[in-house]
């Protein structure tokens, strides 16, 4: 039936993929871990599919004709390509899985003034009750932007980790670094990562070279994996810096608003994100 006439978009349980059937009960962060181990062990394995084919041809016919190692650069490439924009697409995920995990913990302890958040009506009434508040206040926001994410953390437990226009972070150089990895997700998303004049003079502004006219090359000179590097070690860096601000500002509702802490908190926490010391010393009722 073509698209056109359907009225239903075809989905299948996450425990029916396998890949994502083992993930279901991880945290935001082992989430996005686990998505990069696959993507690693998804260009390995074509690899390994080209090598095979290689020892084939040389025991089989030494002189006849073989898998070509253009066609095989050409599909890697693509594969590599897509796997990176996948890579960072997962990052922008766990942000907001992280945001709307800790908000499901921390709902009685953030004052209702502290919330702010744009959902449109027709969403809300489609949603009919269905959903919790927390996903409808973050799923529809865009975390590509850091200050966004740190309108979030500050909204949430009153602290900002990347605050980009502050030249003094201790944090510029991965600020700077993560602004540039979400510039190629733009590039790889809408110009087929072809680099535009606009994408050049933005790479640019970041203290990044990037060639007018050509394309993003993840496998050149490890591109691609030095890229992932530095998601999956943000990704555990973010995650230990959430949890050690969000034992601050609980400890600070206790002490200061006389919140009790309830361990059902403690355990929405550590199902969404983790354990962590700082967040197990509390003083949790």
């Amino acid at each position: 039936m073509a698209f056109v006439d359907r009225q239903e978009i075809a989905t299948t349980e996450a425990q029916a993929i396998r890949h994502l059937a083992r993930q279901v009960d991880l945290t935001a962060v082992e989430q996005f871990k686990a998505q990069l181990r696959h993507q690693e062990s998804y260009l390995k394995w074509i690899d390994s599919r080209h090598n095979e084919l290689l020892d084939a041809k040389r025991q089989l016919d030494p002189n006849g004709r073989g898998p070509k190692d253009g066609v095989y650069r050409k599909y890697r490439w693509y594969a590599e390509q897509q796997s990176l924009l996948e890579a960072i697409n997962a990052f922008e995920v766990l942000l907001k899985n992280s945001f709307i995990g800790l908000a499901k913990a921390l709902r009685n302890y953030v004052p209702p003034e502290k919330i702010k958040g744009d959902v449109e009506a027709k969403v809300l009434w489609a949603a009919k009750g269905s959903a919790s508040f927390a996903s409808l206040i973050f799923e529809h926001r865009l975390f590509h932007k850091l200050d966004n994410v740190d309108d979030v953390t500050n909204m949430l437990i009153g602290s900002k980790r990347y605050m980009p226009s502050n030249l003094n972070n201790p944090l510029r150089p991965r600020v700077i670094a993560l602004q540039a990895v979400f510039q190629i997700r733009h590039t790889l998303s809408h110009n087929q990562g072809h680099i535009t004049q606009s994408d050049r003079a933005k790479f640019a502004s970041l203290g990044y070279e990037a060639a007018h006219a050509e394309v993003i090359d993840p496998s050149e000179n490890h591109f691609g994996r030095v890229v992932r590097d530095l998601l999956r070690q943000e990704s555990s860096d973010f995650t230990d810096w959430l949890l050690t601000k969000t034992a601050g500002f609980l400890n600070d509702r206790h002490q200061n608003a006389g919140a009790q802490l309830d361990a059902r908190a403690r355990k929405r926490i550590e199902r969404y994100l983790g354990s962590h010391a700082a967040i197990s010393a509390l003083p949790w009722a």
